[in-house]
């Protein structure tokens, strides 16, 4: 744990972090912790042989995502589509403003991911290849989305993050699409 403390201080910004629950020097949930307070909503993955339902809830309270070994490529490869896509919405201001809207809309994982990638201009299709889905569930999850946002489309919704014209600068009754 100590290694990975160091490399985590050495460089400010990172795509993604894959750890394993049981470190050699210490507990993986005490490294996400440090690394929700220094990195914030950087995207982790938990690597684990254990498959315990209350690890796996404490993961997801603390906005990481979980996997049993052995991993496989169709475990990895959404994780990793979903960092990139994340790494590409580099404007910081973005960034805040879908990290916002996550906490004021109440977003599941999933919603504010599906943001975070209508924002980097993905197709529905590229959506459901991204996230390892069927468009089926993509079109339910971003119905789901709309219907807690007030917007009438993911497009719409994500040029309004883009603008910055987001619930936080509209009346609390107000939707989304109010803002041209």
């Amino acid at each position: 744990m100590g290694a990975a403390r160091e490399q985590l201080k050495s460089q400010e910004e990172w795509t993604g972090v894959v750890l394993d629950l049981i470190l050699p020097d210490g507990y993986g949930l005490d490294l996400l912790a440090e690394i929700r307070q220094m990195h914030g909503e950087l995207p982790v993955l938990v690597l684990t042989g254990e498959l315990n339902r209350d690890v796996v809830n404490k993961v997801q309270t603390m906005r990481g995502e979980y996997v049993c070994k052995p991993a496989s490529a169709d475990n990895l490869n959404p994780f990793i589509q979903r960092a990139l896509a994340q790494a590409r919405v580099d404007d910081a201001a973005i960034g805040q403003r879908i990290e916002h809207l996550a906490r004021q809309l109440k977003l599941t994982r999933r919603e504010t991911e599906l943001l975070t990638l209508s924002v980097d201009g993905l197709s529905r299709k590229e959506l459901a290849e991204s996230l390892g889905v069927a468009e089926n569930t993509v079109k339910a999850q971003i119905r789901s989305l709309l219907k807690k946002s007030g917007a009438r489309s993911l497009a719409t919704l994500a040029q309004k993050v883009i603008k910055g014209a987001t619930r936080d600068s509209l009346p609390p009754d107000a939707p989304v699409d109010a803002i041209d």
